[in-house]
């Protein structure tokens, strides 16, 4: 690896690293607009000008400096500070002076940097050029190209990682502006990501603008239940709202971006669509009563078990040890497709077909029974009458199936469903805004999601609401702490060993290569391609 000095500093970083990546790695942050890790070095900007000591030449900007040996810059010359005032102080000659109703503001690399590089009183006398405001390029974005410092990234992101390029750079000199041809439209499904892009506020979200000051937010780690992808997010929060999500870069699933439905699926968890409280024959009840009575729906005669493809590993493998104390016999089923009413379609970008965060997750923790079934097998079981009773974590299987209820069913569910009306006994689940859990996602990477919101209604994170059945029949399956559930799981499901809460951290650890290769099911000609 290439040895390099900053500020004095020796640190050896990864070939190919630009030294933008390489002063951040020691601990320095160079300041930069046009530069992105995940779009080509466009060098516009200039902020980050570095002065080169030893193996290149005066001053220079590090974003488009490769690490080698002998490399040697400073951040932090008085040449260096007097360029980043300069640039500065261009880059607000025309931009207007509205911090206090931008969107932006909180979050605006202009304010932040002119208060670390500005701080100057502005010598350019002339009037600002007017330029295009609030104009609306997209379903999901507004553009205010008077803010724009020409930064070209949401153009770099259209030609590169949507290919669809209908944003550019018109005019010349300093009446330069983003705009979008005549009679166009932003067409894509990842027009969230200009926003995100965006340094300076030029396009805002629709959804968001005005909405929240990004000061009053709080943050939490999680994962997109979306689909298959399990694109890692950000959930932005105050007072037990979710506000946005937000893409969480991870190079190994989703870079820096996440597509718009996902930016939604948040919506899909407010009370109108949720089970907030447990019901028993249609009626509200206590959690006790509930578990009770679904005990004995499912304790005597034929009894089926419904793995849940958007439920965590965790409440899978409550399930799982539910069934194997208390209804040896059961037979026990993982249906595929999505539920009814969800957007269909997949790209070879990040969208996937199968919209269920944790079929593979579900998928394994149901093979361990060494007898899963398919969901024909279940529509014939339940037209046949071959089933007295029917337990279903997190599924909507008569949608799916299109097939009548069996006279004991027994659900567990976030969102109201088909399933969730026709159950004899009805238990509420936590969202994964509301717990902490585990996904596997489409490429075999488990991952983890964390609590960010309290709680809505009587809601519980699946494993206990699994194991309030378990203790109303009579015994304890699982821990009552998640990451205990976890750690029973990687013991008994070789893909999963040597895993724990701790060590996934924020971007998630492979399956094991060998234990994943053998239950990844035969890939589909038409499916997208797979995750990196």
């Amino acid at each position: 690896m290439p040895l390099v000095k900053i500020n004095g500093v020796e640190i050896e970083v990864p070939e190919g690293t630009n030294m933008v990546e390489a002063a951040r790695l020691a601990g320095e942050e160079i300041p930069h607009y046009c530069y992105h890790p995940h779009l080509s070095v466009a060098g516009n900007c200039r902020m980050c000008t570095v002065d080169v000591e030893a193996g290149g030449r005066g001053p220079d900007i590090a974003c488009n400096m490769i690490a080698r040996d002998g490399l040697a810059i400073r951040t932090d010359t008085d040449d260096v500070k007097q360029i980043r005032r300069s640039i500065m102080e261009l880059l607000l000659k025309n931009h207007p002076l509205d911090c206090p109703i931008c969107d932006q503001s909180g979050e605006c690399r202009l304010q932040d940097y002119y208060m670390e590089h500005g701080d100057h009183d502005s010598r350019l006398a002339d009037p600002k050029h007017g330029k295009a405001k609030r104009v609306d390029v997209g379903d999901h974005i507004l553009l205010d190209a008077e803010r724009c410092v020409a930064c070209t990234r949401c153009e770099r992101f259209g030609d590169e990682v949507t290919g669809t390029g209908e944003l550019r750079l018109f005019q010349r000199t300093d009446s330069t502006e983003i705009g979008i041809f005549p009679g166009e439209r932003l067409s894509h499904d990842y027009q969230g990501n200009l926003a995100d892009l965006c340094p300076v506020g030029a396009l805002t979200s629709k959804e968001f603008r005005f909405t929240k000051r990004v000061w009053y937010l709080r943050e939490a780690d999680s994962i997109c239940p979306g689909c298959a992808t399990g694109c890692n997010i950000t959930v932005c929060h105050q007072q037990g709202e979710v506000h946005r999500l937000e893409p969480r870069r991870n190079d190994a699933v989703n870079d820096s971006w996440m597509c718009d439905a996902g930016r939604r699926t948040h919506l899909e968890l407010e009370p109108e669509h949720r089970v907030l409280s447990p019901r028993v024959e249609g009626r509200v009840a206590d959690w006790d009563v509930a578990a009770a009575a679904a005990v004995r729906e499912i304790s005597s005669g034929r009894v089926g078990v419904v793995f849940g493809a958007r439920a965590s590993c965790e409440a899978n493998y409550a399930l799982l040890a539910l069934a194997r104390k208390h209804a040896p016999e059961a037979r026990y089923f993982l249906v595929e497709g999505n539920d009814p009413g969800t957007p269909e379609g997949s790209d070879k970008l990040l969208i996937d077909e199968d919209k269920n965060p944790n079929r593979r997750g579900a998928r394994l923790i149901g093979e361990r029974t060494g007898r899963l079934e398919g969901g024909a097998a279940l529509r014939e079981a339940l037209a046949g009458g071959a089933l007295d009773g029917l337990i279903v974590l997190q599924d909507d299987v008569l949608g799916r199936l299109d097939v009548d209820a069996p006279e004991g069913l027994v659900v567990l569910a976030t969102r109201r469903s088909r399933t969730t009306a026709a159950a004899h006994v009805l238990l509420p689940v936590c969202a994964p805004t509301e717990a902490d859990g585990t996904y596997v996602n489409r490429g075999s990477r488990v991952q983890r999601y964390r609590e960010a919101v309290w709680v809505r209604g009587e809601a519980r994170p699946g494993h206990l609401a699994v194991e309030s059945i378990a203790l109303a029949w009579g015994a304890a399956v699982v821990p009552s702490e998640g990451a205990e559930v976890f750690a029973a799981l990687t013991r008994e499901v070789a893909d999963f060993a040597g895993m724990s809460w701790q060590a996934l951290g924020r971007e998630g650890l492979p399956l094991v290569v060998a234990a994943a290769a053998e239950s990844a099911p035969e890939p589909d000609p038409a499916s997208p391609a797979p995750a990196k």
